[in-house]
């Protein structure tokens, strides 16, 4: 736990925070709220939740704007996503189980939210056109 408290320490002190996503800065807050190991799951459980919210709604607005092939294979690609992601939780919650303890729990959340942010982003950056810059993707 002194680890993810000094780790939301840093990321509050850091002077990208005000260009972060509100989902992120509940996050950071929540985590620093947090008392307990459940408390910071539920944490990154919620800001997994908003991510996953923003990620439908790029992926609705792209395959919205998309007909024949494209959106056939961005409806194949985010499959392939979805179970990627699943696949890539379960291994792991296998290896943080073996090596951290109590601590899996936070490990697999905290990366959980990590894998949706990352989709959500890629998602976004493909409805802006561009991925030529940080804000992009």
């Amino acid at each position: 736990m002194k680890k993810g408290i000094a780790a939301v320490a840093l990321l509050l002190s850091s002077p990208a925070l005000a260009q972060q996503n509100p989902i992120d800065l509940a996050l950071a807050q929540c985590l620093n709220d947090a008392t307990s190991t459940v408390a910071m799951v539920s944490c990154y459980d919620r800001a997994s939740q908003a991510w996953d919210r923003e990620m439908n709604i790029h992926y609705n607005q792209l395959i919205n704007s998309l007909s024949g092939e494209p959106a056939t294979a961005l409806r194949r690609t985010q499959r392939q996503w979805l179970a990627y992601r699943d696949s890539w939780q379960a291994a792991s919650r296998a290896f943080f189980t073996r090596t951290q303890g109590s601590m899996a729990q936070i490990a697999v959340a905290g990366q959980g939210v990590d894998l949706v942010r990352n989709q959500a982003l890629m998602l976004q950056s493909l409805n802006k056109g561009s991925c030529a810059s940080n804000g992009d993707c």
